[in-house]
């Protein structure tokens, strides 16, 4: 049974400016490499649900794989700055219905 990880974040910027792009691209470009990088890891999606806020959802082979992922993730968020930018609130488990 495969794990996923579904974090909203709550930014302090607005999205769609300059800094907003520039972020994504760092998401995009870094951001995934650090995910791939990492045993067990799946897929992840990434979503602007308003001008301040994102909802990410992150797939794992297992939730033995995708927690210390995750942790590196967010390790590799607090070293290139993005941290500063957002508070994130997390829901994690099983995949118990998918296509």
């Amino acid at each position: 049974m495969t794990y996923l990880r579904c974090t909203i974040g709550r930014w302090n910027i607005d999205l769609s400016s300059d800094e907003g792009q520039e972020t994504f691209r760092l998401v995009n470009d870094e951001g995934l490499r650090v995910f791939r990088s990492q045993p067990g890891f799946i897929r992840y999606r990434l979503m602007v649900a308003d001008p301040t806020t994102t909802i990410a959802v992150a797939e794992w082979e297992s939730e033995e794989l995708g927690k210390p992922g995750a942790q590196r993730y967010r390790e590799w968020l607090r070293s290139s700055g993005i941290a500063e930018k957002l508070s994130l609130e997390t829901y994690d488990g099983p995949i118990v219905v998918a296509s």
